[in-house]
This record gives structure tokens, sequence and C-alpha cells, in this order.
């Protein structure tokens, strides 16, 4: 990403150097774990919208974008765990190279050094935000977890989006418009961020079901008894749907055109409303870069 390229590279020797912070055991393995394949997504989120706020990127801001990423990673270790995950972005996962009890240490650890950038931004009011995030995030696993083999409606799906993956870019954005004193706006931003992560997960969803890569195993979802977006749509379709088999379920979602439009619409309206909640910020070179990477929940492939 050009417009932020030197951005981009302070932040990775920071994220760098908080981990390195501590020597350790399996150091490497978890600096193998970060620094892998990864779009960065979450805190080029955080430099973007400072930037499109025309605002400086304080090292404050850094390490902000600092405690997204570091989460994030922290959940996704965790998340494999549960799982029973074989692979992760195209490598083998950390829980299978170490054991779970080793990665179960790995993601605390990750989440240890979160909370030390946490505390480097120097503002309560973000301490209590991610708090509060991380408390609804862990609610979202735990429900999940209950709800397994369970079809839910389409608000309790997008409730479960929210909790999961939404929350986390909220926190983020909202912490950034206390660090760069635009309090005004929050709730312009909050509802950018609900969006997003909501239209974020249900194309990670989608994408377990229509598409095949080496980044995560396909229908890991729905093996799993995790019933997402287009398994919602087929129960509207046919009520016994808690009849078929889950193969059965998997063929006939993808032989059916409408389901797999109906997600995608799901997809865009979110988008949408992410992008019209932002239009308080003027044009910039930074706010397309923002459009671009919201459209593209709709348009291409993601990775975390």
């Amino acid at each position: 990403m050009k417009i932020i390229e030197n951005e981009l590279v302070k932040f990775n020797k920071i994220l760098y150097d908080v981990l390195k912070e501590s020597e350790n055991e399996i150091n490497s393995d978890i600096l193998d774990f970060i620094f892998s394949k990864s779009k960065r997504l979450r805190p080029k989120l955080v430099i973007l919208f400072a930037k499109a706020l025309e605002k400086e990127i304080t090292p404050e801001i850094y390490y902000l974008a600092c405690v997204v990423e570091l989460l994030h990673n922290s959940t996704l270790i965790h998340d494999d765990i549960i799982d029973e995950a074989q692979m992760r972005r195209g490598k083998i996962s950390l829980n299978k190279k170490l054991g779970n009890n080793l990665s179960v240490l790995a993601g605390d650890y990750i989440l240890a050094c979160a909370l030390n950038c946490l505390i480097k931004c120097k503002d309560i009011n973000i301490i209590k935000i991610f708090s509060h995030s991380l408390q609804n995030m862990c609610l979202g696993e735990i429900n999940q977890y209950f709800t397994k083999n369970k079809i839910l409606s389409l608000d309790e799906y997008i409730n479960k989006s929210i909790n999961k993956t939404a929350e986390l870019f909220k926190a983020s954005l909202i912490s950034l418009m206390y660090l760069i004193n635009i309090e005004n706006h929050i709730k312009e931003i909050e509802n950018f961020a609900i969006h997003f992560g909501t239209a974020f997960q249900i194309k990670d969803d989608y994408l377990n079901i229509y598409c095949s890569d080496n980044t995560k195993p396909q229908l890991s979802d729905i093996y799993n008894g995790i019933y997402t977006a287009p398994v919602i749509f087929l129960k509207k379709k046919i009520a016994d749907i808690e009849n078929l088999s889950k193969d059965e379920i998997i063929e006939k979602i993808k032989k059916d055109r409408d389901i797999n439009e109906q997600t995608i619409k799901l997809i865009k309206k979110s988008c949408d409303d992410s992008i019209a909640s932002i239009e308080f910020i003027k044009d910039n070179q930074y706010k397309k870069e923002i459009i671009r990477i919201t459209e593209n929940l709709y348009k291409a492939e993601i990775n975390e």
C-alpha cells in the first residue's frame, strides 16, 4: 500500500521490537506467526483514518495499531486450538507445530504484549474501550460454542458477527478518535467499524464455503457445526434442513446461485452502510483507500 508505505515499515519495526522485549524459548515461533503472510488490515485502517483526518502518526497511534494487531493474532491462535486447525495463512498452525499447551501460552504472551502497548497509549478511555470490547469478543466466542449445530436467525448471526469481529475494529477506531481529539464524530466511526467488521466476517464465512485456498481448510465452518449466512438462507428454502447431512447441505448451497447472490448482497449492504458513515471526512487519497478496501469485501477475496 504505497500511500502509507513508510508508516507501515515503521509500524512493523515497532511491532517487532515489542515482541522482542522479552526473549523466550518460543519467541522465534511467535515472530514467525506474527510476521507470516498477513494483510495487516486492522493497523492499516488505524493509520489510514488518522491520515484521512489530517493527523500526524504519533508514537501513541503506532502503539494503538500494535494493540489491535496483537489482539487479533492472539485470538487467531486460541481459535486454532479450539478448532483443532492444522493450517493458518498457508503454514502449519502454531497448535499443530507446538502443541496446545505451548500455543495457549503463546497466545497469552501476545495478549500480554498487547496490554503493554495499550498502557503506552496513555489514555484511560482507550483502556476502558478495549476492556469492554474484549469482554464482548469472548462472549461472542462462548455463545458460538453453545450454538454449534444450531441454525441461527439472520439477526442472531449478524449480532454474533459483531461480537466476534466488528468489536475489535470498533475498539481500535474509536480509540483513535480519542488519541487525535476528534470525539464529536465517534458515533460515525463506530457505525463504520460495526458495518465494516460485519461485512468482513460474513465475507470470511462466504469464502470458507465457496473458495478453496491454502490459508485455512475449506468448509471447516459447516463441518464444525458453525452455520453461517448461506446455511441460514438455505433454511428459508428447506424447512426441515436439520434432517440433511452436512454434505447434503454443502451440495445444495453450492448448487443454488440465489444463495450465493443473497450472501454477497448482505455483504454489500454492510459495506455501503460503512461508506455512508464516513461522509463527514472530506475527500482525499486516504479516504479513497478506505473506501476501496471496504468495497473489496464484496469484490475480491480477503485474508486477515
